[in-house]
């Protein structure tokens, strides 16, 4: 129970990381009425809920697309790795993690959806790494310990968009910065590790149960 419990709490931690729902928060405000208490819980719904149906349909479908292109587990997790390593050190440098929107992607579709669910939030390094993750995992049934990652990163989104007026008022632009350069440590830090363990598992090298 404990080596699941360990799996999903970095997992969360991870997609929580690359994902950022901070840097959405500007967006989301000019998008909801700032005073408007409920538009902005049910704004929160469909971002939140938009973003689980991203990530889940990603884990679930992970291993079909890596079988489509005769893709191991082994070169996901490496150049998942690779991906996630450099959108940590592009946060700790403070450049910008995820694309830029303008105005017309906006008017074209639900703006809640697109840009602020994806790709601000759920955006492909986001996906990337909820797919390593489901490699990680080297279930051979449903992969449910990452599905409930994902649906805890969802809540995360929730919280953060539903009280995202007082966060931005307490933390203020240092404090949010603050908060991005260390999510992009952890990402770094994430991100070696699943290189070195896709390495370790394409030379077939004995590696730690807990570091796989």
């Amino acid at each position: 129970m404990e080596p699941g419990f360990a799996f999903v709490l970095q997992a969360t931690i991870a997609l929580i990381a690359i994902a950022n729902p901070l840097a959405a928060v500007p967006i989301f405000h000019s998008i909801v009425p700032a005073g408007d208490v409920a538009a902005k819980r049910r704004g929160a719904n469909r971002v939140a809920l938009a973003v689980f149906a991203i990530l889940a349909g990603s884990v679930l479908i992970g291993r079909l697309v890596l079988g489509v292109f005769g893709i191991s587990f082994a070169a996901f997790r490496v150049g998942g790795g690779v991906v996630v390593t450099l959108t940590g050190l592009d946060m700790l440098r403070s450049r910008e993690t995820h694309p830029s929107t303008d105005k017309s992607s906006a008017m074209a579709s639900d703006p809640l959806i697109v840009p602020v669910a994806m790709p601000l939030i759920a955006g492909p390094g986001t996906i990337i790494t909820a797919m390593t993750m489901a490699a990680r995992a080297r279930t051979e049934g449903f992969p449910w310990l990452v599905i409930v990652a994902v649906a805890a990163v969802a809540v995360v989104v929730w919280i953060v968009l539903t009280l995202s007026s007082w966060m931005q008022q307490r933390l203020g632009s240092r404090g949010q910065d603050i908060v991005v350069r260390f999510m992009g440590l952890v990402l770094v830090a994430i991100g070696a590790q699943l290189v070195l363990a896709g390495i370790a598992d394409f030379f077939s090298l004995p590696v730690p149960p807990d570091k796989q």
